[in-house]
């Protein structure tokens, strides 16, 4: 860490015996009456089990999501228990007591709930005196039943329809949400897939207030080029097995799309993280996208630096700069 002059005694560094580091996705700060709480939420791995593959919850993932009551144990501070699933990075707040979440989402972790049980929960936990919910998700960002394509030989890689891919707010009234041209809607699948949902949810967000009666306002964001994303893997002796239900054979080519957004970003004290992703071979309209978000961003937070970073290898392991960050609220009133 001395070589970008990172001064370690600033930093209490706490050891977890869970090695996943989405702590996003596993704690939730509220503040009450002036004092911190955590929020603890069920946990079933982003709704796979066992709703997708028909098998109980491992024991790991068990552990993984009990990572929030270790932390209140550890920081003494008192946790509401709730037997309701629910990850952070499937949750957006404005910090003045309106939320946004995907309803699909909600529902398929919370099979046996209905909405309206589920919005109360939230109220009840989180404090929440609103839910805006969006509709879908991005298609790379779901859970298919046995993880199966999602387009001929397309598999998604992402936490299951989370809305920090989708849509994030910026201030009390103001959230970003991606847009797709139409002539990458017209020449890529996913777009072609992505475009409809995100213009349903601008419909949606255009008619949305804060519990308050505040109007929101909508800033479009671009997409990144989600076909530059994608890993690819030729079957095999040693991996077609497992694609084998799906109709794959030794000697095709599937791929993986990460569920890559410039909506994952870090509001921080001083500055916001936000992603890039062009890299010299890309094409050139990934670089005016990556450019056009910084810009952006910048005069959204025109008191902070925005920094972009690269986060595709974050983005491959399913999540990304949000997903693995969880900024602490500070304990004084």
């Amino acid at each position: 860490m001395s070589r970008y002059r990172i001064d370690t005694a600033r930093i209490l560094f706490v050891v977890d015996p869970q090695a996943s580091f989405w702590t996003r996705d596993v704690m939730f700060f509220v503040k009450d009456a002036g004092k911190m709480k955590v929020v603890c939420f069920d946990f079933n791995g982003y709704g796979v089990y066992p709703y997708l593959v028909n098998e109980p919850v491992p024991e790991r993932i068990k552990y993984h999501g009990l990572q929030d009551e270790r932390v209140a144990r550890f920081l003494n501070l008192p946790a509401i228990k709730s037997t309701f699933v629910f990850e952070g990075g499937g949750i957006e707040s404005n910090g003045k007591g309106t939320l946004m979440a995907i309803k699909e989402m909600a529902l398929q972790r919370n099979p046996t709930k209905s909405l309206v049980q589920i919005e109360a929960e939230l109220k009840r936990t989180l404090g929440a005196k609103k839910v805006i919910w969006l509709k879908d998700g991005l298609i790379e960002d779901k859970e298919f039943k046995n993880r199966g394509p999602f387009y001929k030989n397309l598999f998604g890689g992402g936490a299951n329809m989370h809305i920090d891919e989708l849509c994030r707010f910026v201030n009390e009234t103001t959230v970003v949400l991606p847009y797709i041209s139409k002539e990458d809607r017209d020449n890529n699948p996913v777009d072609s897939i992505n475009y409809y949902m995100l213009e349903e949810n601008y419909r949606l967000l255009q008619k949305a207030k804060t519990w308050d009666g505040k109007n929101i306002s909508v800033v479009r964001i671009p997409m990144p080029e989600a076909l530059s994303m994608k890993e690819s893997i030729s079957l095999d002796s040693t991996n077609y097995k497992r694609y084998e239900e799906f109709g794959f054979a030794k000697g095709d080519t599937v791929s993986y799309i990460p569920a890559a957004s410039y909506c994952n970003f870090l509001i921080s004290n001083n500055v916001v993280l936000i992603s890039k992703y062009w890299k010299r071979g890309m094409s050139e309209s990934q670089r005016k996208k990556d450019k056009e978000c910084l810009d952006t961003f910048q005069k959204l937070f025109s008191n902070r630096k925005v920094i972009g970073i690269y986060t595709l290898g974050v983005n491959r392991g399913g999540g990304g700069i949000n997903c693995m960050t969880h900024e602490q609220p500070a304990l004084t009133k």
